[in-house]
């Protein structure tokens, strides 16, 4: 039975990891897109992509769905202005998104070698049963 639980929740992270929409691979690389201050698209590179806790009852009734994050990064790699945008099924999955995206660590966002204030980045976290 333990070996099925840890089976189930590298399946989750798997998941989680590889279809995570708005986190791009570049070279084994991940990394989300903002803007600059200057409106320019600018590359924010993840040190740590932790994956979510599939809340119990949601496991339970079998539902699945997704939460979309949006939210800014300071020049200290700080998460800033955290919001969730869209969730299906509403409230379901938002506190389990939220959470996981806290510990969700940031290199420096840079644009030409400086570090600057990156915003608008936009990132959906897929909730799946296997």
């Amino acid at each position: 039975m333990k070996f099925l639980f840890r089976l189930a929740i590298s399946f989750i992270f798997l998941a989680f990891s590889t279809s995570f929409s708005g986190v791009a691979i570049a070279q084994s690389t991940y990394f989300v897109t903002g803007k600059s201050p200057s409106g320019e698209p600018i590359n924010v590179y993840i040190d740590k992509l932790p994956s979510p806790k599939y809340p119990r009852r949601a496991a339970r009734m079998g539902v699945q769905g997704y939460v979309v994050i949006a939210f800014d990064i300071n020049e200290q790699g700080d998460m800033v202005d955290l919001r969730v945008t869209e969730s299906k099924p509403s409230l379901v999955f938002d506190k389990a998104a939220t959470q996981a995206i806290k510990k969700v660590k940031f290199e420096l966002p840079k644009l030409d070698g400086e570090v600057v204030y990156a915003s608008d980045i936009v990132m959906k976290m897929p909730f799946r049963l296997e």
